[in-house]
């Protein structure tokens, strides 16, 4: 029995106007997780000691950080029904394709130029799992594309994911219609998500995901979608709520990563990991619903941002490799939990930010004289 549960529904202006601020926020909040000064990793593995700083560490990177992959998937998937009955699914593909496909090669081919292959080339330890340097050629198609491992620039494992969700687009549309059955597939990604099994149906490029929670979260925004729900919480108080419960969730997930070592107890990691990730998403989306159900400095200055959040997330981990060198070369490591740790963060986003500011406004005035010379063009 299919369902027609979309018709004369559209997303209200008060879940377009919460996407279009929450973008730049959540990609702040997954640049959180290439922060190179901050390892979390060793603190999470063995049992460490639970003071401020391990515990504020683990919090940043393995809590905060997560936060915005599982939103933007879901966000993509709420949307993407939208884009398969405006346009079809082979133009999808098409566009999709130029919006993810055409980054990840360019963005992980600079990446291996200006900053894989000559750190290999001294330092044999550099990204030991990609074979960049002496020239390897599925090395660098494994860097380029994700194929089976972490890109050279690595949040951009993202976009081949994502646009693996959107080659699965009518089969997980399909499902999402079919009453009862919608709810089954839901249990189903959500039980592959915490055990780690990572195809979709066959361990095969590129069904095979680095990250099995993105299908997970788009395939509920489609469900979200067709039910008619919208992305933005009208009550006040319950927005209020879920938005402190984030971070109370995550701070105590923060303390059982410090204190027990993962490999002693990897099942139990694992759960907490997705409830983290689960309330995330509930309080990321409480979150956005406040900042435009209050118009503030922040809401204007989030809005003002969001046009640039994507080129932001191409580049974030260009500037914060290049300022990272030059801070180095001109200063001492910087104390995470001192001044010079608050000034070094601060100023490492800023740069990352209007670096991304400074690159898209180039590039658009690029394509308008471009254009307008075409069309001044004879004939």
């Amino acid at each position: 029995m299919q369902l027609d549960l979309t018709r004369g529904f559209s997303p209200s202006v008060n879940t377009s106007a919460a996407i279009r601020v929450v973008r730049p926020l959540l990609i702040i909040l997954m640049s959180l997780a290439h922060i190179g000064i901050l390892d979390q990793m060793s603190r999470i593995n063995a049992a460490a000691t639970l003071d401020f700083d391990n515990w504020m560490i683990v919090f940043l990177k393995a809590c905060l950080a997560k936060s915005g992959v599982p939103l933007l998937s879901l966000i993509s998937g709420y949307l993407a029904v939208v884009t398969l009955e405006k346009y079809g699914y082979f133009k999808v593909l098409l566009r999709k394709a130029r919006r993810l496909v055409w980054p990840l090669f360019w963005f992980n081919l600079l990446f291996i130029l200006l900053v894989t292959y000559p750190m290999q080339a001294t330092d044999p330890s550099v990204r030991p799992d990609l074979e960049i340097y002496p020239f390897n050629a599925m090395g660098w198609f494994q860097a380029t594309f994700a194929y089976y491992r972490i890109p050279a620039n690595e949040p951009l494992y993202f976009l081949k994911d994502l646009y693996t969700c959107f080659l699965l687009l009518p089969l997980l549309v399909l499902v999402a219609r079919v009453k009862f059955l919608n709810i089954v597939v839901i249990v189903w990604m959500a039980y592959k998500c915490i055990y780690l099994q990572s195809a979709f149906f066959f361990h095969v490029f590129p069904l095979w995901f680095l990250r099995f929670d993105i299908v997970f979260a788009f395939y509920t925004g489609i469900l979200l979608y067709y039910w008619k729900k919208e992305l933005f919480i009208d009550n006040r108080n319950l927005s209020i709520g879920l938005a402190v419960m984030f971070p109370v969730i995550g701070g105590l997930a923060s303390v059982m990563y410090v204190v027990l070592a993962k490999p002693e107890h990897l099942e139990l990691f694992l759960w907490a990991d997705f409830i983290v990730k689960f309330f995330s998403v509930l309080g990321c989306i409480a979150i956005m619903s406040i900042l435009v159900r209050n118009f503030s400095r922040l809401t204007r200055l989030l809005d003002w941002l969001s046009p640039y959040s994507y080129t932001l997330f191409l580049t974030h981990l260009f500037s914060f490799t290049f300022f990272n060198r030059a801070y180095m070369d001109l200063f001492s490591a910087p104390n995470f939990f001192g001044l010079s740790g608050v000034v070094y963060l601060l100023a490492m986003l800023t740069t990352a930010i209007v670096v991304s500011i400074a690159l898209r406004t180039a590039w658009s005035r690029l394509v308008r004289v471009v254009s307008a010379h075409a069309r001044s063009e004879p004939g």
